[in-house]
């Protein structure tokens, strides 16, 4: 296991984390936004940091890939970073999929 986590590095762990923890902050769709108190963390800051850190997920994804091709050894470590976090990417959208849909209604 500790292998895997030193693959990873500290800024993927960091990046997969926080999306674990978006995901957890995942309000109740249509629920209101609260404009003060512990409330305002999980109705508009976390429904803001959720594109930006699909995107950034996407990114280097993306960037795995690329890199896959460089020789054998760094391939299957890429291949799992890359299968990781596009298991990290498409949960974080499952679960926040309501609550972005619930806003355009």
């Amino acid at each position: 296991m500790f292998t895997y986590l030193k693959i990873f590095g500290v800024l993927r762990l960091l990046l997969i984390a926080t999306a674990l923890v978006l995901m957890l902050l995942a309000p109740e769709p249509g629920s209101d936004a609260a404009r003060s108190g512990w409330e305002l963390i999980p109705t508009l800051i976390a429904p803001a940091m959720v594109p930006l850190v699909f995107m950034l997920l996407m990114f280097d994804f993306m960037m795995c890939r690329i890199r896959m091709h460089d020789d054998e050894h760094t391939r299957k470590n890429f291949r799992v970073i890359s299968h990781t976090e596009l298991a990290t990417a498409l949960l974080l959208l499952l679960v926040w999929i309501p609550f972005f849909l619930a806003i355009g209604r």
